[in-house]
């Protein structure tokens, strides 16, 4: 198992740490019933197709799934070979699967696929109720029927069967989960000797030539792609509202039918300290934990730091930050919580207080009384939501309106003066951005692309909340950015390789001295050797900053021997020896031991079926038939 752990450190340790649980929502791969007569086949897995259709749909779903969720993930990352590798594999793991399951036996009955999307919380009203129009209207929002979806999630079903099959196989045993927790709670301090780049600042000079020579061979950095202006109107309640009239009587009306809505409740700053405890376990567990949370309550009574208790004692994810809870109000909070909370004064430590979770003391920082809005206080609010609500009856009639005036050959300047909108112009931005902005389909984006200046999107685009009507304005060829505009970040990229390259120089003199002579050169410099504080596998080395690389060495290290060879760390060329190991806290390991083994289990769950599936995928015939297709 452990050399599962070190192989797979920089993923799972990070789900374990910090719970990150990753979920790919079905539609990303709703492709069932797909018609894909007469396409191209991308691969075969036995006697199986992936054809290209089907691959290109999911890889688009799954493109927008993770950007949905992931805003931060650009687009050329999902137009790598690497992501649409992952997206065929996963297709053809879906295809083992369920070939598995048919030989197995193993299916998925109406009744549990019904009853199992009435339970997805996406498709639940405002009541949590499932709800047949919010259901479609997701659907088609993601681009497919009912009975794609329900095919799709049919299968779901089945082959989570037969992963759980695979699974209940997992045993796992206390001296595993130990070992996990030892690997994981081990930290270790370094003594290191750092070498700046800033040290260097004056030796770096970057000549014009030097920028002009960089420019050059590095021109496709600076080049900006090709863009297209467009002229938009825009059909939402939000800008409708913009040409709305809403009068004083109407605001005042509105304030005295919906005064309980202006009511602005009762709320609590808090901080807390957690000594979690559950029903089922034993009654030393439970004994153990109360007479735990009696010393910190003894201890914040006498007036020690709060937040510092809660970062040492609280073993809930609020310990790392000092136990805030921040600012609630009533109902965020389990009901003894809440009451014990809300009773206490500004300043008053309360506690013990049990709820479903375990132990609890709390602390109050402030308090703030229940009070209700005035008319002047809510009144531009108010006069948002009307005029929004009047808005939002007026969309479909103004964009029938706008359609037929588009089709008889109208402009969209002529077309909003003469309804009394307004046309908006927007920024030059690359056509693939327009996904991205604007939620379209990349269907839609390509075909906006490909108008001609001056013309017009024949159809209603949607966008989130109603429509738009959308023309061409401008396209702007590519273009390489200005040398003189660029030069100031081409000098500084330039002096930062130089500064660098110096310290990397310098450090590797220092490092070639003491690996020749350790005990001469460490007296040379004596003056310059630090030790870090503790830090674990993650690799983030308090006063240097993240380095993964150095922190394996330093881990994997078997003396105190200088490491052998120079890391690069933030600005910095480091050279570094292994000071002390600092085991896993032994105190700590009776506390967290169900958590452990909890999570021992999930990682040998998924080594079994990492191996099943790898079985699978042996005993099968797999080819790539176009393998252009992935790149």
């Amino acid at each position: 198992m452990l050399d599962i752990m070190r192989k797979n450190a920089s993923g799972w340790i990070v789900k374990i740490l910090f719970a990150v649980i990753i979920i790919v929502f079905v539609f990303a791969f709703g492709m069932s019933g797909l018609n894909s007569t007469g396409d191209p086949v991308l691969a075969t897995v036995d006697d199986q197709v992936v054809t290209r259709a089907e691959f290109e749909a999911v890889y688009q779903r799954m493109a927008e799934s993770v950007s949905r969720s992931n805003p931060e993930v650009s687009r050329d990352q999902f137009q790598t070979p690497e992501f649409r590798k992952m997206v065929l594999g996963d297709l053809l793991s879906r295809k083992l699967l369920l070939s598995e399951a048919d030989k197995l036996g193993i299916s998925a009955s109406d009744k549990e696929v019904f009853a199992g999307i009435a339970a997805q919380k996406a498709f639940h009203d405002a009541d949590g109720k499932f709800n047949k129009e919010h259901y479609a209207a997701i659907l088609r929002q993601n681009r497919m029927t009912p009975a794609q979806f329900e095919a799709d999630f049919k299968n779901q079903l089945i082959m989570g069967k037969v992963r759980a099959a695979v699974a209940a196989s997992a045993q796992i045993t206390p001296d595993q989960a130990r070992q996990m927790f030892d690997w994981v709670g081990e930290k270790v301090r370094i003594d290191y000797i750092q070498v700046k780049s800033a040290m260097f600042v004056d030796d770096a000079a970057v000549s014009d030539a030097d920028v002009k020579a960089y420019y050059d061979a590095n021109k496709e950095r600076f080049k900006v792609p090709d863009r297209i202006v467009l002229r938009e109107l825009v059909f939402t309640p939000v800008e409708l509202a913009k040409h709305q009239q809403v009068t004083d009587e109407e605001v005042a009306a509105y304030y005295a039918a919906n005064q309980a809505s202006m009511q602005e409740g009762e709320q609590v700053k808090a901080r807390h300290i957690l000594v979690m405890v559950k029903d089922s376990d034993s009654k030393e567990k439970k004994a153990e934990a109360k007479k735990k949370i009696d010393e910190v309550l003894a201890k914040a009574e006498a007036g020690a730091d709060f937040a510092k208790l809660a970062q040492e004692y609280s073993e809930g994810p609020t310990g790392p930050s000092g136990g805030d809870l921040g600012w609630f109000g009533r109902g965020a909070m389990v009901p003894p919580f809440e009451q014990a909370a809300f009773d206490a004064a500004k300043g008053e430590v309360v506690g013990p207080v049990q709820t479903r979770f375990g132990w609890h003391v709390i602390k109050v920082e402030d308090h703030k009384e229940g009070s209700a809005r005035t008319l002047d206080e809510a009144k531009d609010e108010i006069r948002l939501q009307i005029a929004q609500e009047k808005a939002s009856e007026q969309v479909q009639d103004l964009l029938d309106q706008s359609l037929d005036r588009l089709v008889s050959g109208m402009k969209l300047e002529d077309i909003a003066k003469e309804l009394g909108l307004a046309v908006t112009t927007t920024e030059p931005m690359p056509a693939d951005f327009m996904t991205q902005a604007y939620g379209v389909a990349p269907e839609v984006a390509e075909a906006l692309k490909g108008l001609a200046p001056g013309k017009a999107h024949e159809s209603p685009v949607a966008i989130n909340g109603g429509y738009m009507l959308v023309e061409k304005a401008e396209d702007i060829p590519a273009s390489y950015m200005e040398l003189d505009k660029v030069a100031p970040a081409i000098t500084n990229m330039i002096k930062a390789q130089k500064t660098a390259e110096l310290a990397n120089n310098r450090a590797e003199e220092i490092h070639k001295a003491l690996l020749a002579d350790p005990a001469a050169a460490e007296k040379t410099f004596e003056r310059k050797i630090a030790t870090s504080d503790p830090f674990d596998r993650q690799g983030n080395i308090p006063d240097l900053g993240m380095s993964r690389e150095l922190a394996d060495a330093a881990f994997a290290a078997k003396d105190s021997a200088w490491l052998p060879k120079v890391y690069t760390v933030g600005n910095s060329a480091v050279i570094a020896r292994l000071d002390q190991r600092i085991p896993a806290p032994e105190s700590a390991w009776e506390g967290q031991k169900d958590f452990w083994m909890d999570q021992a289990g999930n990682v040998y769950k998924q080594e079994l079926l990492a191996a099943y599936m790898d079985q699978l995928s042996k005993n099968a015939t797999i080819e790539i038939t176009r393998p252009d297709l992935l790149k």
